[in-house]
């Protein structure tokens, strides 16, 4: 005889189920039963939520567009949970509601802390939504503890949004003294420049046309007469004085306008400090170095004026005009002299000199004012946080008081004790059905014996096998049937297998 395979399929499993559907329904009411059981006598969880709602003002931004930006809600939105459930919210959240009670030590409180931080659940619904909910199993202490730590985060969010402004107002201030003392001492350099090197001397200027007035007659005398003549001397003579007493002037208005404001001893220094020699070598405090340097550019500038022609182009100066005012072309230069005295020039170095305290004041004065603009930025966006113009915080759903508990689920309980225990009744029958080593059908038999089956004979209920059901079903209430029941069929059929196993295996 030719053996074949045995092809197993669906209805061959069912079959198993079917023929041993008792211990399929056994373990699956069982399990099913035992879970709705319990979730009766699991705690009662009540859930508060409150879903808010963070905005921005499309009205106000476009009319403070580059004066004032509120910090986006995306950034917040990425930032909020640890904000939410930072160690300062839930602690400050703790201390009011009064939870730290039970709290004796710094550990204990901890574990207050971590564990709410486990509890409180924050979600974003959309882009602006926030959800934020907590479970617990009294209800009022849920609505209570999310409307509380709700209303401390739209504090916070509001210190910490004008936070960062009034950090700014404080760097700016701080900066712009500095740079206030910077423009001042600029602007306070450039108008010592300007006041030894371009102020109005009308007697020094007088002075000195009288000068040119004897320097002129000299070289016509000169024309007729030597040197040896006692008018060419006495002329001499008088331009000598003249020149002294001009210097003397300029000596005296260039000290004066050096010592304006100062001690007044200052005055007298500089006088003596400039009637003294000039010392290789020593050095020279910068007030006397300056007020020497004017002294000696105003006296070769009004020698120059008074030279001949052919003198002026031998020793050329530098024509740089420096006048007090702006012209019209936006540049800058000094008016030196009155109407009645000659055009003159700045040398070289008192040139870059004024350039140099030129750039230092325009560079100071615009950073000044550009520092001044960004703190009234810095002013706008702090009064913008605190106005209800900015970004706001709206509570949609305030937190209510849960009326149903949303744990245990009896629906959920169901249904996953109902799958569990189709799984595990499913792989009881079949189990089951492995260790029955009986014959259920004839292709079995024929596959046993390796001999044809000629006929079955189905199973003849008489009264006597009714009987005894009904007796069996009776002792299925005892103990002691039950436990005949367990040994006959289960403990005889393992331990069959397990014999069969270990001859098997020679043991």
């Amino acid at each position: 005889m030719i053996a074949t395979e045995t092809q197993i399929g669906w209805q061959d499993y069912l079959a198993v189920v079917l023929r041993r559907r008792w211990f399929f329904i056994v373990p699956a009411v069982v399990i099913v039963m035992g879970a709705l059981i319990s979730g009766m006598f699991l705690p009662r969880i009540y859930r508060a939520e409150t879903v808010m709602l963070i905005e921005e003002e499309g009205v106000m931004n476009p009319l403070i567009q580059g004066l004032a930006v509120s910090t986006p809600v995306a950034y917040r939105l990425r930032t909020l949970r640890e904000e939410l459930l930072g160690w300062t919210s839930l602690s400050r959240l703790v201390h009011e509601l009064s939870m730290d009670k039970h709290a004796g030590s710094p550990l204990a409180f901890e574990r207050l802390i971590k564990g709410l931080q486990d509890q409180i659940q924050v979600r974003l619904r959309g882009q602006n939504l926030i959800v934020i909910s907590y479970e617990h199993e009294n209800p009022k202490l849920a609505q209570t503890l999310v409307n509380t730590i709700t209303h401390i985060y739209m504090d916070r969010n509001v210190e910490s949004q004008t936070k960062e402004a009034g950090t700014a107002i404080n760097f700016i201030e701080s900066e712009m003294a500095v740079y206030k003392k910077k423009l001042e001492d600029a602007e306070k350099a450039l108008r010592d420049f300007k006041e030894i090197y371009a102020m109005q001397m009308p007697v020094a200027n007088q002075i000195n046309d009288q000068v040119v007035e004897l320097e002129v007659a000299l070289a016509r005398m000169l024309v007729e007469n030597t040197e040896a003549h006692p008018t060419i001397i006495q002329v001499r003579r008088s331009i000598l004085e003249l020149k002294k007493k001009r210097n003397e002037e300029l000596k005296r208005v260039i000290v004066q306008a050096l010592a304006t404001g100062s001690d007044p001893t200052i005055y007298q220094d500089l006088v003596t400090a400039l009637n003294e020699p000039v010392t290789d070598g020593r050095e020279e405090h910068p007030t006397v170095r300056a007020a020497r340097e004017a002294y000696q550019a105003w006296v070769t500038r009004l020698d120059t004026a008074m030279a001949p022609p052919s003198q002026q182009q031998a020793a050329p100066q530098p024509q740089v005009q420096v006048v007090t005012g702006a012209t019209e072309q936006g540049g800058q230069s000094l008016q030196v002299l009155g109407a009645s005295a000659p055009l003159l020039s700045l040398a070289p170095r008192q040139e870059q000199e004024l350039m140099r305290l030129t750039r230092d004041y325009q560079v100071y004065s615009n950073t000044y004012q550009e520092m001044q603009q960004r703190l009234e930025r810095a002013k706008v966006t702090q009064r913008l946080g605190d106005s209800d113009e900015g970004t706001k915080f709206k509570i949609l759903e305030p937190a209510r008081l849960p009326l149903r508990p949303v744990r245990p689920n009896m629906w959920k309980i169901f249904f996953f004790s109902l799958f569990l225990g189709v799984f595990v009744g499913a792989g009881v029958a079949f189990v089951a059905e492995y260790l029955d080593q009986s014959f259920q059908s004839a292709e079995e038999v024929q596959a046993a014996l390796e001999l044809p089956v000629i006929g079955t004979i189905s199973t003849i209920i008489t009264e006597a096998d009714l009987e005894a059901r009904r007796r069996r079903r009776k002792g299925w209430v005892t103990f002691q049937h039950q436990l005949q029941g367990f040994k006959t069929y289960v403990v005889q059929p393992v331990w069959s297998q397990v014999d069969r196993v270990l001859v098997r295996w020679g043991l």
